[in-house]
């Protein structure tokens, strides 16, 4: 099957094109020519971070700087629980293991701002986007603001402008901050992914990082599909000024970035708690619909015994396997991998990591199937990060709180596509050429 990848990709990416395109707000108005530079861009960008030496080994420390920084959000895990942290020796211990990384990245991410440092890499990144896309000032800032940020803080670097900025420059905004994660969160996925493996957390690092830089350009193309620019005279200016601290001192900063951290951590306990909780309940009932219409048998044989009965999982697997064959993925572990597709959409990112390091531990899926589910579930797009995002913006603007209502779905409509995009594009090049 690994022969035909790169016709899967090549038809999927023309597919993703081709569904976001029949939901345009005006197709006449698209701007090809952004979408032809910001796709090659995106293909470029994997190319270059995977097989440019220099580029690849940057990213490369880049990425054991961030195994290092978990291991010393582990060091102060250990100072406050002791050995209940050793994952070898306990097993993973979500709220033991994952919190205490959620406050050290909140705290150090602010600390990182205080002193400009993050400013500057997205001025700087921000700068080179705009040059080569030819995107307004502001929609260049906040889609790489995303990529450090997330979608909660990042629309701050704009505030002041969201007011006034046009339609397509906010959806894009929008979908931006859909399709991207944050770096606090991404050392989460990295303990769900690597199993305590430093080897194996080194390897996703740098998956999640190029995945992170891939999402941001995939997010303008989908964003200028669906919502192309025809308010040409109010686009924002190309020179903008990029907000410079969030607090008026350094231990502020840090405390505020902590607590912000253990926020998110304590809501994403609550969440997982409540929806794996549900699932489990829901596949009970399925499993009982399963027996009554007799149809558990055929899925337990039709799956080879990956899905031993009716589940949330197995609809969800069918319903977005299509997604994952065309991102590259051999037809026999499409039903898994789009079932994480399903659940990353329909629940959230971290149920899907989840579930994927469940399934990459148990050994069943191929080492090309993990690769691609990796980069198809780094982002946000999901149903309950609608709210999120509606809220950070409803705050920066809140005369626009209607528009960002009626374009809000089409935004996680792009989101979710942009993310395919970058898995089939990452899928095509990893089938294609040698690791």
């Amino acid at each position: 099957m690994i022969q035909l990848i790169p016709l899967q990709a090549v038809i999927g990416s023309v597919l993703l094109i081709l569904l976001s395109l029949a939901f345009s707000e005006n197709k006449r108005r698209v701007d090809w020519r952004l979408i032809i530079t910001a796709f090659v861009l995106q293909n470029v960008l994997f190319l270059a971070i995977t097989y440019v030496p220099v580029i690849h080994h940057g990213l490369g420390y880049i990425s054991k700087t961030l195994v290092s920084l978990l291991d010393y959000a582990n060091t102060g895990a250990k100072f406050l629980f002791g050995d209940l942290v050793n994952i070898k020796k306990y097993g993973f211990v979500f709220v033991l293991v994952v919190i205490p990384t959620l406050i050290f990245f909140g705290g150090l991410i602010s600390a990182l701002y205080f002193f400009g440092i993050i400013q500057f890499v997205i001025a700087a990144l921000a700068f080179l986007l705009r040059r080569v896309v030819k995107m307004s000032g502001v929609e260049s800032l906040i889609v790489i603001a995303d990529i450090f940020l997330g979608q909660t803080e990042g629309p701050l670097v704009i505030g002041p402008y969201v007011k006034n900025m046009t339609r397509s420059e906010l959806a894009c905004a929008f979908t931006a901050g859909l399709a991207n994660i944050s770096g606090s969160t991404m050392g989460m996925y990295l303990t769900f992914l690597s199993g305590g493996d430093s080897s194996q957390t080194l390897v996703f690092a740098n998956y999640l990082l190029t995945a992170s830089f891939m999402n941001a350009i995939s997010a303008v193309i989908f964003a200028k599909l669906l919502f192309p620019e025809t308010d040409f005279e109010n686009v924002s200016s190309a020179r903008i000024n990029i907000k410079t601290s969030f607090s008026g001192n350094f231990l502020d900063s840090v405390f505020q970035g902590a607590l912000t951290g253990l926020k998110i951590g304590v809501m994403m306990s609550a969440i997982l708690l409540a929806v794996i909780s549900l699932i489990h309940m829901l596949d009970g009932i399925l499993v009982g619909i399963g027996d009554l219409i007799h149809v558990n048998d055929y899925i337990r044989d039709s799956t080879n015994d990956v899905f031993s009965n009716l589940s949330l999982e197995y609809i969800l697997g069918q319903l977005f396997r299509i997604f994952a064959f065309f991102m590259g993925v051999s037809w026999h572990e499409t039903i898994s991998v789009g079932s994480l597709l399903g659940q990353k959409v329909v629940i959230n990112e971290f149920v899907a990591y989840v579930s994927l390091g469940q399934m990459k531990a148990a050994h069943a899926l191929s080492e090309h199937s993990v690769f691609i589910s990796t980069f198809a579930l780094s982002s946000f797009s999901n149903f309950s990060s609608i709210g999120v995002s509606l809220s950070a913006f409803s705050v920066l603007a809140p005369t626009r709180q209607q528009e960002l209502t009626e374009i809000a779905w089409k935004c996680l409509f792009g989101a979710v596509l942009a993310g395919f995009m970058t898995a089939t594009i990452a899928g095509f090049w990893h089938g294609v050429l040698p690791s």
